[in-house]
């Protein structure tokens, strides 16, 4: 064997896993946007540390990795299709490596009292034909799971139950 071609290639070697790491961070971007926590993680346990590390900073500087960004369509995707609290929001992003100064940004301007009336409203429409009892529990179990205060689910949940009409039949039938 050449002890003289493989010296001369290693530098070579570095750039070949480097391209390979950028590649594998590429075709996990084009499944699904990713943190830099998770992209570092997913890296390393294919390639070095230091070439995991490289990889993603070149990603980073060219944009394609941006935690920023992706706390925010995170942020955008829960209150468009699972609406959450912002606690539950900022649980999920700690969860996925988000820095928490990167979280509050996300949040800071997030609407709860929408955000609850937007989880709960569908759910509670199935729920109106309950009494009155049972339909707060029930919304007030649903928004309690997903990570509203007390106070909130309280005015949530008699703002759905006036809307609805939960609970007026039993009036009438005391009089």
């Amino acid at each position: 064997m050449n002890h003289e071609f493989i010296a001369s290639h290693d530098g070579d070697a570095g750039r070949s896993n480097l391209a390979k790491a950028r590649g594998a961070a590429l075709r996990l971007l084009a499944l699904r946007p990713r943190t830099v926590a998770e992209m570092k993680q997913r890296l390393t346990g294919r390639f070095d540390a230091a070439t995991a590390e490289q990889a993603v900073s070149r990603l980073e500087a060219e944009g394609l990795l941006n935690d920023e960004a992706y706390a925010r369509q995170w942020r955008e995707s829960r209150e468009r299709r699972r609406p959450r609290s912002p606690r539950m929001i900022a649980a999920e992003l700690r969860q996925k490596g988000v820095p928490a100064e990167t979280i509050a940004g996300a949040l800071e301007d997030f609407d709860s009292q929408t955000a609850a009336y937007r989880a709960a409203a569908k759910y509670a429409s199935r729920q109106a034909g309950k009494d009155r009892t049972t339909f707060d529990r029930r919304v007030g179990a649903f928004l309690d799971r997903r990570g509203f205060q007390p106070s909130l689910i309280h005015d949530t949940v008699r703002q759905l139950r006036e809307e609805l009409g939960v609970g007026e039949a039993e009036l009438f039938e005391e009089t």
